[in-house]
């Protein structure tokens, strides 16, 4: 496994407590933002819980699974988890984000708002997805993902995930991205998103077009 980052390191060090409260504030802002419904939804799922932590998230969930009684992760998804922003831990029904990690330096405040909350929607759209799809849905996440406008597909294909896993990175994909409309005032299907997609949405997320 490599070695840390000693320079990320560093740079967590200088972070502070508030820094890791406004990051924990702003996804609990991202989560007053979703339609009671979907909070609703996300707590009779039980994922409605999160942590915010200044480490990179491998170890920290191979811990927290351990911890649980749970297998642990590979020290390749280690690996490829230490770079991620946020993750949902199905066995734990908790989230968890890297309240330090690099990519939310030197961002406005509007910009971290919104990257913050985005990845908090997309867990939690993840969430939904894992716990609400079928066994259909799943089959044919191959076929849905050809189906995906061009940047989401590519980025899940760039993602290293596998075909079993199509299905709920698009749903989380496209969940967060319907929360950013929402946000915008825009409560309609986007014309750039196949009606399958959309339904399957709908149906797994409780999405809907009315406040």
């Amino acid at each position: 496994m490599a070695e840390p980052d000693p320079s990320d390191a560093e740079r967590r060090a200088r972070l502070t407590e508030a820094d890791l409260r406004r990051a924990d504030a702003t996804v609990r802002l991202a989560w007053g933002q979703l339609p009671a419904a979907h909070r609703e939804l996300l707590e009779e799922i039980g994922a409605s819980h999160w942590r915010v932590v200044n480490e990179p998230l491998g170890s920290v969930v191979d811990g927290l699974l351990r911890s649980g009684g749970h297998p642990g992760l590979s020290p390749a998804d280690r690996l490829w988890m230490d770079k991620a922003l946020a993750v949902w831990i199905g066995p734990l029904r908790l989230m968890v984000l890297d309240g330090g990690h690099r990519l939310m330096e030197e961002l406005d405040e509007t910009a971290y708002e919104w990257f913050v909350c985005n990845n908090a929607w997309h867990e939690w759209g993840h969430a939904l997805s894992i716990g609400l799809c079928s066994a259909e849905d799943i089959a044919a996440g191959r076929r849905l993902l050809e189906l995906a406008p061009e940047g989401i597909r590519e980025s899940i294909r760039k993602g290293g995930y596998r075909s079993s896993q199509y299905t709920h990175e698009l749903v989380a994909n496209v969940y967060a991205l319907l929360m950013i409309r929402r946000r915008q005032d825009l409560l309609d299907r986007p014309q750039w998103l196949n009606e399958e997609i959309y339904e399957l949405v709908e149906r797994v997320t409780g999405w809907t077009e009315r406040e």
